[in-house]
């Protein structure tokens, strides 16, 4: 576990997790529920399975489609709709801000982690879509439409982005897809949703960059946002700490 200190003011930076779906809720669960400091972590989904939005419902069969195929169903904090989660072609993130530490209110955290990420992957040389050619679209699949701090490349949804506030605490979830998840999955997943598949992830780039690097890009990008020295500054002054330069990392196993 990494740890950049503002002050008495942190960000904890988690190490890379593969577990079932079940395990990795209860991690951000835990996170909502209880995080001190700035967290964030990046995590596979191992073996693959489904997650659904805080909210949403399938239809009747849904449940026996995606089992068939092997597929665990598990529901999010966040809102949203179903996102197929599987180490090969999808990577997960999670950021937490604790209570006190959002000044421009909850709903800035979809902003800077959108932001955050689309910075990153133009650090490393993936276009992210400036304009989007299609309106949103109903739909029970979370990558067949977009929202607004959603990114699309080569013109599909590629990172997705949905968040949930508890206790003061804002967590924003994200799902990278790198590419067309496997046959066999897609069809489960059409099965139960009752319409296509819709989404090729990054790969519609023509590139797919490291997701190491990328997740990289995207801590060092996040951490040197203005809003974020902000929130730093404000948890840093409720410590009664002062606030100080962006932070630089240190290792802790």
């Amino acid at each position: 576990m990494s740890v950049a200190a503002v002050g008495l003011a942190s960000f904890v930076e988690l190490p890379l997790r593969g577990a079932p779906g079940a395990v990795q809720m209860r991690c951000d669960e835990g996170l909502l529920a209880g995080a001190a400091e700035l967290t964030v972590r990046r995590y596979v989904w191992d073996p693959p399975a489904v997650s659904l939005g805080k909210f949403q419902k399938l239809g009747a069969g849904a449940g026996e489609a995606l089992a068939a195929a092997g597929l665990d169903v598990v529901r999010r904090p966040s809102g949203g709709r179903l996102v197929l989660h599987g180490e090969g072609f999808e990577w997960s993130f999670a950021v937490v801000w604790p209570a006190g530490a959002l000044p421009f209110g909850t709903r800035a955290p979809y902003r800077l982690v959108s932001a955050a990420m689309a910075a990153a992957l133009a650090d490393l040389g993936v276009a992210v879509d400036a304009t989007r050619d299609e309106p949103y679209t109903r739909s029970a699949l979370c990558f067949a439409s977009a929202l607004r701090h959603d990114l699309l490349v080569g013109g599909g949804k590629a990172v997705a982005v949905a968040q949930a506030v508890r206790g003061g605490r804002a967590l924003v979830h994200g799902s990278v897809l790198e590419q067309r998840p496997p046959a066999a999955l897609v069809r489960a997943v059409e099965t139960a949703a009752g319409e296509p598949w819709r989404g090729e992830g990054l790969a519609a780039g023509g590139a797919v960059p490291e997701a190491a690097a990328l997740w990289a890009a995207f801590v060092g990008r996040l951490a040197v946002t203005d809003e974020t020295h902000a929130g730093w500054s404000a948890f840093a002054h409720a410590k009664r700490a002062p606030a100080g330069r962006p932070p630089a990392r240190r290792e802790r196993r």
